[in-house]
């Protein structure tokens, strides 16, 4: 049975526009480069398991996850391609990685030695890509003399892991800040650079891949074998300094609807803490919408939603299910109207980049913090194919 439509706050997630933002992305790769769907914190919040099944249909071959239960439950809806773990994975849950035939990544030596004696010990060998330390310095095998070298060749040839590809991260590639592009050209020399050494120790990398989406957009030097895109599919590039590709749009519209409306007096306290009194009479709707369905606290006072193709303040703290706005000059408001956070309405839009600016943060913490009790509806073709 269809879960019911609540219409308290949702997510709308337009699928064909993810179809149509992975297919400019591919007008930009080098030849034969593929294409990997990142698909972690649940698809960045828009669902991962209804976007992996559409972006299959569209051809991509490769989806990464940050955890081992994020990938079993993209094999438990069907995705029978290759599904890279970016995290590390307990060494001792090697035979639930076999099980679901997951491919992990590998980031140091210790970490690559237990893994390969537990992969051992369930039936192995455990597909893996092994991760070299370019630059971000969180994991990843460090690789920038001999004697590092020489380690990281090591772990190809450990009787518990099967390595088909040999991947990096950049740090700074969506940074606009003085220096940051010169230190992703350095990365992109490190990561070139260990792969020479490996070729020179004998070494098959398999499957080379260093960019994320910024890096996607402004370095096509450094496509290698695959790419791997998350923001950039639901529409975010978040490349600064790089114009947006056109047709790449923001998939999803997040919504909410006025619960009641409150006529108060000069001087009126609202919210938590009595942040905000009224400089005079107001008019004040109340959202069904709050921290706990991932819109961020730190934009009480702050932010400001669209009704009826107009700004609508948020006054007070936000809570944690609810919040306010101000309606005062927008006298049509009524209960049941639907208030938009992130999308269009009218002559005015509000995107992620919006509201992570605001609230000091970005746009893949305001996605990916999107609450599981949003409802998420899916569309194509302009229908409504399922609600979640």
């Amino acid at each position: 049975m269809e879960p019911l439509i609540t219409r308290r706050a949702w997510l709308e997630v337009d699928l064909d526009q993810v179809a149509q933002n992975l297919a400019v992305i591919r007008r930009h790769l080098t030849p034969g480069c593929r294409f990997c769907a990142v698909v972690k914190a649940d698809g960045y919040g828009q669902g991962a398991v209804m976007l992996a099944r559409r972006l299959a249909r569209e051809g991509v071959d490769c989806f990464a996850v940050a955890t081992l239960d994020e990938g079993r439950a993209l094999r438990e809806a069907g995705i029978q391609a290759e599904i890279l773990v970016l995290s590390p994975t307990d060494p001792a849950l090697a035979f639930a990685l076999l099980e679901n035939g997951l491919t992990q990544a590998v980031g140091s030596p210790s970490y690559a030695a237990c893994l390969s004696e537990q992969a051992q010990k369930a039936g192995g060998p455990l597909h893996c890509h092994i991760k070299l330390d370019t630059g971000m310095t969180r994991t990843g095998f460090d690789c920038r003399t001999s004697a590092e070298l020489d380690a990281v060749a090591a772990a190809y040839a450990l009787p518990g892991l099967r390595v088909t590809g040999t991947f990096s991260h950049f740090s700074s590639s969506d940074d606009p800040s003085d220096g940051a592009e010169e230190f992703s050209l350095e990365q992109i020399r490190r990561f070139s650079a260990a792969l020479t050494g490996l070729a020179a120790r004998g070494i098959d990398p398999g499957t080379r891949h260093l960019c994320n989406s910024g890096g996607i957009q402004k370095y096509p030097q450094a496509h290698f074998d695959m790419v791997r895109g998350g923001a950039i599919l639901t529409g975010y590039p978040t490349a600064c300094g790089v114009e947006r590709w056109p047709g790449i749009l923001p998939a999803s519209s997040l919504k909410t609807a006025v619960t009641c409306l409150r006529q108060i007096e000069a001087g009126t306290c609202i919210s938590y803490s009595r942040t905000f009194r009224a400089p005079g009479p107001m008019r004040v709707a109340v959202l069904a919408i709050g921290y706990a369905d991932g819109y961020p606290r730190a934009l009480s006072r702050r932010g400001r939603v669209i009704l009826h193709g107009k700004w609508a303040p948020v006054l007070g703290n936000v809570c944690m299910d609810q919040m306010m706005v101000d309606v005062t000059g927008i006298p049509e408001t009524k209960p049941g109207d639907i208030a938009v956070i992130l999308g269009e309405d009218g002559p005015l839009s509000q995107t992620a980049d919006d509201l992570g600016r605001e609230a000091n943060s970005c746009m893949h913490e305001i996605l990916s913090r999107l609450g599981p009790r949003l409802q998420r509806l899916y569309f194509e073709n302009g229908r409504r194919i399922a609600a979640q």
